[in-house]
């Protein structure tokens, strides 16, 4: 074996060895199977949610908010809204009532406890 071959075998069996398991099972999700669940939302949500994200982008927090909250009474099973009913609550800080909105995303969706936003996700 070549000493460049015995490098790569001990890094391999390093990166395998130091990685350690999940504590729940999470799987990635393709960009398909993000449209076809966005095709599953009732239209009135996806058009709040597309309002909520353009307001957002303008830095209009408040006019997101009331978009973002308008799609949570339609259907408050949706962990989008949620989430951006999150973004525009921290954006404006009202910390509680933004962790209250992360809990009810995360509450949404099974195996969604592992959402944990950055700073970058409430920046535009």
């Amino acid at each position: 074996m070549s000493v460049n071959r015995g490098v790569i075998l001990v890094l391999a069996l390093a990166a395998v060895v130091s990685c350690r398991p999940d504590d729940q099972r999470t799987e990635t999700m393709d960009p398909q199977q993000a449209l076809q669940k966005r095709e599953d939302l009732d239209p009135r949500v996806v058009r709040h949610l597309d309002s909520g994200s353009v307001l957002f982008r303008a830095d209009d927090h408040e006019g997101a908010l009331r978009e973002y909250r308008a799609a949570t009474e339609i259907d408050p099973d949706a962990a989008a809204a949620w989430f951006g009913v999150y973004m525009a609550e921290h954006a404006l800080g009202n910390e509680e009532a933004a962790e209250e909105a992360l809990d009810r995303a995360r509450s949404a969706v099974p195996g969604a406890t592992l959402i944990h936003p950055t700073s970058k996700d409430t920046i535009r």
